[in-house]
Protein backbone atom coordinates (compact mmCIF):
# COMPACT_ATOMS: atom_id res chain seq x y z
CA UNK A 1 0.00 0.00 0.00
CA UNK A 2 1.76 3.20 -0.86
CA UNK A 3 0.53 6.96 -0.95
CA UNK A 4 1.09 10.03 -3.94
CA UNK A 5 2.68 12.93 -1.83
CA UNK A 6 2.05 16.47 -4.04
CA UNK A 7 4.01 19.67 -3.86
CA UNK A 8 7.32 20.11 -4.49
CA UNK A 9 8.33 21.54 -0.55
CA UNK A 10 6.54 18.41 0.90
CA UNK A 11 8.53 16.43 -1.37
CA UNK A 12 11.84 17.85 -0.54
CA UNK A 13 11.41 17.29 3.12
CA UNK A 14 9.74 14.04 2.34
CA UNK A 15 13.21 12.33 0.44
CA UNK A 16 15.14 14.31 3.37
CA UNK A 17 13.57 12.99 6.30
CA UNK A 18 14.58 9.23 4.82
CA UNK A 19 11.85 8.27 7.33
CA UNK A 20 9.41 6.72 4.53
CA UNK A 21 10.38 3.93 1.65
CA UNK A 22 10.17 5.92 -1.71
CA UNK A 23 8.98 4.31 -4.45
CA UNK A 24 9.37 6.81 -7.28
CA UNK A 25 9.22 10.13 -8.21
CA UNK A 26 6.68 11.17 -10.82
CA UNK A 27 7.24 14.03 -13.00
CA UNK A 28 5.35 14.70 -16.81
CA UNK A 29 6.69 13.59 -19.96
CA UNK A 30 5.40 17.47 -21.15
CA UNK A 31 7.46 19.46 -18.83
CA UNK A 32 11.35 20.10 -18.56
CA UNK A 33 10.82 22.40 -16.09
CA UNK A 34 13.81 23.77 -13.94
CA UNK A 35 11.60 24.12 -10.95
CA UNK A 36 11.92 20.50 -10.46
CA UNK A 37 15.65 19.99 -10.37
CA UNK A 38 16.10 20.06 -6.93
CA UNK A 39 13.69 17.29 -6.97
CA UNK A 40 15.60 15.42 -9.69
CA UNK A 41 18.97 16.11 -7.59
CA UNK A 42 17.59 14.80 -4.64
CA UNK A 43 16.14 12.00 -6.13
CA UNK A 44 19.34 10.69 -7.47
CA UNK A 45 21.02 11.57 -4.75
CA UNK A 46 19.47 8.57 -3.37
CA UNK A 47 18.96 6.67 -6.33
CA UNK A 48 15.00 7.21 -6.24
CA UNK A 49 13.27 6.02 -9.55
CA UNK A 50 12.08 8.82 -12.14
CA UNK A 51 9.22 7.92 -14.27
CA UNK A 52 7.53 10.48 -16.53
CA UNK A 53 4.65 9.98 -17.69
CA UNK A 54 1.81 12.07 -20.02
CA UNK A 55 0.21 15.05 -17.73
CA UNK A 56 -3.35 14.07 -17.82
CA UNK A 57 -2.20 10.94 -16.01
CA UNK A 58 -0.89 12.85 -13.40
CA UNK A 59 -3.89 14.83 -12.77
CA UNK A 60 -5.69 11.64 -13.18
CA UNK A 61 -3.38 9.87 -9.96
CA UNK A 62 -3.96 12.99 -7.90
CA UNK A 63 -7.23 14.83 -8.23
CA UNK A 64 -5.90 17.36 -5.74
CA UNK A 65 -5.82 20.81 -8.22
CA UNK A 66 -2.69 21.94 -6.30
CA UNK A 67 -0.07 19.32 -6.87
CA UNK A 68 2.05 21.45 -9.28
CA UNK A 69 2.40 18.41 -11.86
CA UNK A 70 4.68 16.19 -9.61
CA UNK A 71 3.56 13.52 -7.49
CA UNK A 72 6.16 11.05 -5.00
CA UNK A 73 5.02 7.45 -4.10
CA UNK A 74 5.94 6.45 -0.65
CA UNK A 75 4.55 4.10 2.07
CA UNK A 76 2.30 5.10 4.50
CA UNK A 77 3.18 7.81 7.18
CA UNK A 78 5.63 6.11 9.86
CA UNK A 79 3.48 6.66 13.21
CA UNK A 80 5.60 6.85 16.38
CA UNK A 81 4.97 5.97 20.29
CA UNK A 82 4.91 7.89 23.26
CA UNK A 83 8.22 6.60 24.65
CA UNK A 84 10.06 7.46 21.69
CA UNK A 85 8.84 11.44 22.42
CA UNK A 86 10.37 11.66 25.58
CA UNK A 87 13.59 9.62 24.06
CA UNK A 88 13.98 12.65 21.59
CA UNK A 89 13.19 15.30 24.55
CA UNK A 90 15.56 13.22 26.91
CA UNK A 91 18.59 12.91 23.97
CA UNK A 92 18.40 17.18 23.30
CA UNK A 93 18.69 17.04 27.26
CA UNK A 94 15.30 19.20 27.48
CA UNK A 95 11.92 18.82 29.37
CA UNK A 96 9.28 17.21 26.74
CA UNK A 97 7.31 19.66 24.76
CA UNK A 98 4.53 17.78 23.47
CA UNK A 99 1.32 18.56 21.24
CA UNK A 100 -1.71 16.56 21.49
CA UNK A 101 -4.70 17.42 19.59
CA UNK A 102 -8.25 16.77 20.62
CA UNK A 103 -10.04 15.29 17.29
CA UNK A 104 -8.90 18.15 15.40
CA UNK A 105 -10.55 17.61 11.90
CA UNK A 106 -9.02 20.04 9.04
CA UNK A 107 -6.36 18.65 7.27
CA UNK A 108 -5.38 22.46 6.72
CA UNK A 109 -5.45 23.07 10.69
CA UNK A 110 -3.72 19.79 11.21
CA UNK A 111 -0.70 20.87 8.65
CA UNK A 112 -0.43 24.48 9.70
CA UNK A 113 -0.05 23.29 13.46
CA UNK A 114 2.48 20.34 12.56
CA UNK A 115 4.80 23.03 10.58
CA UNK A 116 4.78 25.27 13.87
CA UNK A 117 5.43 22.33 16.17
CA UNK A 118 8.45 21.15 13.86
CA UNK A 119 9.61 24.92 13.46
CA UNK A 120 9.74 25.47 18.00
CA UNK A 121 10.72 22.34 18.38
CA UNK A 122 8.19 20.09 19.79
CA UNK A 123 9.66 16.96 20.58
CA UNK A 124 6.52 14.97 19.28
CA UNK A 125 2.74 15.42 18.42
CA UNK A 126 -0.08 13.25 19.92
CA UNK A 127 -3.12 12.29 17.89
CA UNK A 128 -6.55 10.02 18.58
CA UNK A 129 -7.07 6.94 16.23
CA UNK A 130 -10.22 7.01 15.42
CA UNK A 131 -12.44 10.23 14.48
CA UNK A 132 -9.68 12.61 14.25
CA UNK A 133 -7.03 13.52 11.19
CA UNK A 134 -4.27 11.10 10.56
CA UNK A 135 -1.30 12.67 8.62
CA UNK A 136 -2.59 12.56 5.01
CA UNK A 137 -1.13 13.60 1.89
CA UNK A 138 -3.53 16.69 2.14
CA UNK A 139 -2.11 17.39 5.66
CA UNK A 140 1.90 16.42 4.19
CA UNK A 141 1.43 19.33 2.03
CA UNK A 142 -0.44 21.53 4.22
CA UNK A 143 2.21 21.47 6.47
CA UNK A 144 5.29 22.02 3.51
CA UNK A 145 6.68 18.64 4.92
CA UNK A 146 7.48 19.14 8.55
CA UNK A 147 5.13 16.15 9.16
CA UNK A 148 8.03 13.92 7.78
CA UNK A 149 10.54 15.41 10.64
CA UNK A 150 8.23 14.79 13.13
CA UNK A 151 7.34 12.29 16.11
CA UNK A 152 3.38 11.69 15.86
CA UNK A 153 1.90 9.66 18.22
CA UNK A 154 -1.48 7.86 17.73
CA UNK A 155 -3.69 7.13 20.69
CA UNK A 156 -6.59 4.92 21.59
CA UNK A 157 -7.93 7.50 23.97
CA UNK A 158 -6.56 11.38 24.42
CA UNK A 159 -8.09 12.10 28.05
CA UNK A 160 -6.26 8.25 29.39
CA UNK A 161 -3.16 9.86 27.67
CA UNK A 162 -3.34 13.34 29.80
CA UNK A 163 -4.21 10.96 32.84
CA UNK A 164 -0.65 9.21 31.82
CA UNK A 165 1.39 12.17 31.25
CA UNK A 166 0.44 13.74 34.12
CA UNK A 167 1.56 10.57 35.71
CA UNK A 168 5.28 11.13 33.80
CA UNK A 169 5.13 14.61 35.95
CA UNK A 170 4.32 16.79 32.78
CA UNK A 171 2.03 19.71 33.10
CA UNK A 172 -0.83 19.25 30.91
CA UNK A 173 -2.37 22.57 30.02
CA UNK A 174 -5.51 22.86 27.60
CA UNK A 175 -6.34 25.85 25.27
CA UNK A 176 -9.70 26.66 25.67
CA UNK A 177 -11.71 30.34 25.36
CA UNK A 178 -12.89 31.63 28.63
CA UNK A 179 -12.18 34.68 30.77
CA UNK A 180 -11.98 32.49 33.97
CA UNK A 181 -8.93 30.65 32.54
CA UNK A 182 -5.36 31.77 32.96
CA UNK A 183 -4.13 34.50 30.35
CA UNK A 184 -1.27 33.48 27.93
CA UNK A 185 0.64 36.29 29.47
CA UNK A 186 0.66 34.85 32.87
CA UNK A 187 0.90 31.43 32.74
CA UNK A 188 3.98 29.29 33.30
CA UNK A 189 5.19 27.12 30.26
CA UNK A 190 8.90 26.75 31.12
CA UNK A 191 7.94 23.19 32.34
CA UNK A 192 7.72 19.85 31.38
CA UNK A 193 4.45 20.43 29.26
CA UNK A 194 2.05 18.88 26.73
CA UNK A 195 -0.50 21.31 25.04
CA UNK A 196 -4.16 20.16 23.95
CA UNK A 197 -5.62 21.89 21.10
CA UNK A 198 -9.19 21.06 20.49
CA UNK A 199 -11.64 20.61 17.83
CA UNK A 200 -12.34 23.52 15.38
CA UNK A 201 -15.79 23.26 16.19
CA UNK A 202 -16.37 22.56 19.70
CA UNK A 203 -12.97 23.21 21.40
CA UNK A 204 -11.86 20.98 24.43
CA UNK A 205 -13.93 17.57 25.16
CA UNK A 206 -14.86 17.92 28.37
CA UNK A 207 -13.43 14.68 29.01
CA UNK A 208 -10.10 16.20 28.02
CA UNK A 209 -10.32 19.37 29.66
CA UNK A 210 -11.28 18.46 33.46
CA UNK A 211 -8.27 16.57 33.01
CA UNK A 212 -5.93 19.15 32.47
CA UNK A 213 -3.77 21.11 35.19
CA UNK A 214 -4.76 24.54 34.01
CA UNK A 215 -6.26 25.74 30.71
CA UNK A 216 -4.98 29.46 28.74
CA UNK A 217 -7.20 31.43 27.02
CA UNK A 218 -5.90 34.04 24.21
CA UNK A 219 -7.11 37.65 25.60
CA UNK A 220 -8.72 39.18 22.07
CA UNK A 221 -8.20 42.92 21.60
CA UNK A 222 -10.58 43.43 18.64
CA UNK A 223 -14.31 42.35 17.61
CA UNK A 224 -13.41 38.96 16.80
CA UNK A 225 -13.05 36.71 20.10
CA UNK A 226 -11.65 33.85 19.16
CA UNK A 227 -8.76 32.57 17.24
CA UNK A 228 -8.80 29.57 14.66
CA UNK A 229 -7.10 26.48 16.08
CA UNK A 230 -3.89 25.99 14.07
CA UNK A 231 -3.66 29.79 14.99
CA UNK A 232 -3.80 29.71 19.07
CA UNK A 233 -2.23 26.66 18.76
CA UNK A 234 0.21 28.08 16.96
CA UNK A 235 0.94 31.02 19.45
CA UNK A 236 0.70 28.86 22.54
CA UNK A 237 3.97 26.54 21.36
CA UNK A 238 5.85 29.74 20.66
CA UNK A 239 5.13 31.32 23.64
CA UNK A 240 6.11 27.70 25.14
CA UNK A 241 9.19 27.71 23.17
CA UNK A 242 10.10 31.57 24.06
CA UNK A 243 9.49 31.07 27.63
CA UNK A 244 12.49 28.39 27.75
CA UNK A 245 14.59 30.29 25.70
CA UNK A 246 14.41 32.85 28.37
CA UNK A 247 14.71 31.30 31.62
CA UNK A 248 15.56 28.66 33.85
CA UNK A 249 14.08 25.16 33.40
CA UNK A 250 11.86 23.73 36.23
CA UNK A 251 12.11 19.79 35.89
CA UNK A 252 9.58 18.81 38.12
CA UNK A 253 5.29 18.55 38.19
Amino acid sequence: MTELLYRRNALLETISARRRRIERLILPQESQSTSNKKLIVAAERLSIPIERIPLAEIRHLSDNGVQQDVLLEVSPYPYADIASIYERAQSLQEAPLVLILDLLQSPGNLGRLLRTAEAVGTHGVVIQKRRAGGVTPAVVAASMGASEHLLIARVTNIARTVEQMKRDNLWVAGLHVGLENQPLTQCDLNRPLALVVGNEAQGLRRLVRDRCDFLINIPMHGHIQSLNAAIAGSLVLYAARTARDNLPENQHH
